[in-house]
């Protein structure tokens, strides 16, 4: 994505191996945070592929340090 020039994201699908439930590591939320700041709320994470649920990443990170 970086390599490609681009820096904001709109949707991130997180498919980990335990039933495709779970959410971006801490590493993964802090580069969106930085690419994004001040937008990274918005961002749209699926947290749950069998049942299409959906995240913003503010309310996965609801208090972050770079702000």
């Amino acid at each position: 994505m970086i390599t490609n020039g681009e820096y904001e994201i709109d949707r991130v699908l997180c498919i980990p191996p335990n039933e495709g439930k779970g959410a971006p590591c801490g590493a993964c939320r802090e580069l969106m945070v930085q690419l994004m700041p001040g937008r990274y709320q918005d961002i749209d994470i699926m947290i749950d592929y069998s049942t299409g649920r959906v995240m913003k990443l503010g309310e996965l990170t609801p208090e972050w340090w770079i702000e």
